[in-house]
């Protein structure tokens, strides 16, 4: 919920959004219902990725009901912020539509690591007992079903980074890249490079001098330094590896015939809820929150214990405005969650009780 305040929508397509990693349990019920929010099923292994199991396959047998109780929770206050933001017309908004197109390829190279993960992220039962047997005999507190749980996640993450990185290595492979070393150098050197030129080519797609410079400015927005760090030649080229790297994926992906498959579609409905939320937020919750000097003092009282540096007290006036931030982050959300509350009046959630202890 934090993060609904950024204003920015990310959408990561590293191995951590790997589907269908299914370790050594059964996966059989990953695609049941486990609620569902004015109609809207929320998935097992929907449930499963937010309790932090990578492609949702694997149960996550290890951890308490109440915590699976929480994260259900999170997801239908997200179901609920999304369905509010189309009722409001969000999803047909400029913002929306860029922000979507903003992520195009992000999507095609995550369904691309969904499909691999499908057809070749099974991990070996023998191998997941072996590293269990380790696990037990580095710590005898470790029971048989916690050591089992670890084993599997550690084996299906080994087998993330391997499948992504021949990933990677078939797209370089199949869409050639380059960098443009001579003008890499010339900015390097001081000398003048208009935003136009050509640093870095992916397949038939270009990446110019404005690019790299947008890219970092992202990375570091407002930052003085940025302009600095856009005439470095090492973070130029690392800017520009990763850039390439994207645009041969997602060539790459497209080539595989990703486009239009069910992992698309579910990749694109998680995007066009995360950034739905995201504008809601914007509008519902008050942008300005007002903190008065006495709410900073009570603040500063009540958490004295962490104003200690070195066995000195640290001055109010030192943490002053790190505390205004912090109280006006939990006043919105507050805000944010009375808002929800208001949201489930209204709305029909129903919650498969027999489904959820197999979660």
């Amino acid at each position: 919920m934090r993060k609904l305040f950024s204003g920015a929508v990310v959408l990561v397509v590293a191995a951590g959004l790997a589907w269908g990693l299914t370790g050594c349990s059964k996966s059989d019920i990953k695609n049941e219902a486990v609620a569902s929010v004015n109609g809207e099923e929320i998935k097992v292994s929907e449930l499963r990725e937010v309790l932090g199991i990578r492609g949702g396959a694997s149960p996550a047998a290890q951890l308490p009901a109440e915590r699976k109780k929480e994260a259900l929770d999170r997801l239908v206050a997200g179901r609920l912020l999304a369905q509010d933001a189309r009722g409001k017309g969000l999803d047909n908004t400029a913002e929306f539509k860029k922000a979507l197109a903003g992520n195009e390829p992000g999507i095609l190279i995550t369904a691309l690591f969904r499909k691999e993960m499908e057809s070749k992220g099974k991990a070996d039962d023998k191998e997941v007992q072996a590293e269990a047997r380790k696990l037990r005999e580095a710590d005898k507190n470790l029971s048989e079903k916690d050591a089992d749980a670890r084993a599997g996640q550690m084996v299906s993450e080994k087998l993330s980074r391997k499948i992504e990185g021949e990933l990677i290595a078939a797209a370089k492979k199949e869409i050639p890249s380059s960098i443009n070393q001579d003008q890499v150098g010339r900015i390097g050197k001081g000398e003048k490079v208009e935003d136009n030129a050509v640093l870095g080519t992916a397949g038939s797609e270009n990446v110019s001098y404005g690019d790299v410079k947008r890219m970092i400015g992202a990375l570091s927005p407002g930052s003085h330094g940025a302009q600095d760090l856009s005439k470095n030649p090492m973070v130029i080229e690392k800017i520009l590896d990763r850039e390439l790297t994207g645009r041969a994926l997602a060539a790459y992906a497209k080539k595989q015939g990703v486009e239009g498959t069910d992992w698309a579609k579910t990749i694109r409905a998680d995007l066009e809820r995360s950034i739905l939320i995201s504008l809601l937020a914007d509008k519902v919750i008050p942008k300005e929150v007002p903190v008065t000097d006495k709410e900073i003092g009570e603040a500063y009282a009540e958490h004295a214990e962490m104003f200690v540096r070195d066995g000195k007290k640290v001055p109010i006036s030192a943490v002053k405005e790190q505390l205004r931030g912090f109280l006006q982050n939990n006043k919105k959300k507050k805000a944010l969650e009375e808002y929800i509350e208001e949201l489930k009046k209204k709305a029909k959630i129903t919650v498969n009780e027999s489904v959820l202890p197999k979660v």
